[in-house]
């Protein structure tokens, strides 16, 4: 799958159907990935994934031209979009009436956007123009880190949670409860995972006894996965959603789309 693109679509969805769907993108640096999902029922009629974009631009805009899903009418849109220009802001801190104060901080002049968490701080973004100009005016935009806060109720007070793309992997780590880290790496290999994964290891004094729940395109026994297994004792596939049963996913592994359906949690 990591080399090739995915569509699953359900025999019994019916084009016109859209309007009572959400559509859930997944943009990050190298791939892309949507499902269309039942807004009532929670039922995944669609899913799409291409990774190892050589150019995601290009790749993303042949898609919103081509992909007749990608222009249907849908209920809601949701993204989350890959963008390192972002920062958390505490709560008691931050100031809604004035998103201009936090473009200091932002390596960006484009729109400023904002999103609270229920973590008790504000995401303050921006994303790349040309996602921008390819998303429908009524699409809500996240940031890859937005998918994977929404999940955190699911893990332990303490615990890792990686995402994993052909060639990235986004982490989150929870310590008491709380957030504690979270940022996003690009690894082609297990040689650059390995690397990565010290650093994280002695940045945040892990030790091998830390719970790590990993989802996306990681396979038992693979590089990543081995290398993993050489620094914790507990590793766990993630699918906290309770579609990820869905019919369509049957012959798959459910935790490959763990991240993109939580996209849907996201508010």
């Amino acid at each position: 799958m990591s080399n090739n693109s995915l569509s699953l679509i359900d025999p019994n969805f019916k084009n016109d159907a859209s309007s009572n769907c959400h559509l859930l993108l997944k943009i990050t640096n190298n791939s892309f990935s949507y499902a269309v999902v039942d807004e009532k029922t929670g039922k995944i009629n669609l899913i799409f994934d291409k990774q190892h974009c050589e150019n995601i631009e290009d790749e993303l805009k042949m898609a919103f031209k081509n992909d007749l899903y990608l222009s249907k009418p849908y209920s809601a849109v949701k993204v989350s979009a890959h963008t390192s220009n972002f920062i958390f802001i505490p709560n008691e801190w931050f100031n809604a009436d004035d998103l201009s104060v936090y473009s200091q901080y932002l390596a960006s002049s484009g729109k400023i956007y904002s999103k609270p968490t229920k973590l008790g701080f504000n995401t303050i973004f921006c994303i790349d123009d040309f996602i921008a100009e390819q998303l429908p005016n009524e699409a809500n935009i996240f940031t890859q880190a937005s998918s994977l806060i929404a999940v955190i109720d699911a893990l332990p007070n303490h615990a890792l949670l990686i995402d994993f793309t052909s060639s990235s992997f986004n982490v989150l780590y929870t310590k008491d409860g709380k957030l504690n880290f979270q940022n996003h790496f690009s690894a082609e290999t297990g040689e650059e995972f390995n690397y990565f994964l010290l650093f994280i290891i002695k940045a945040l004094d892990l030790n091998d006894s830390i719970p790590v729940y990993i989802q996306g395109i990681i396979d038992e026994d693979d590089a990543h996965y081995n290398c993993l297994l050489k620094y914790f004792n507990q590793l766990y596939f993630f699918t906290p959603q309770k579609n990820s049963d869905n019919e369509l996913l049957a012959d798959m592994p459910k935790h490959y789309f763990s991240d993109l359906l939580a996209i849907g949690l996201c508010e």
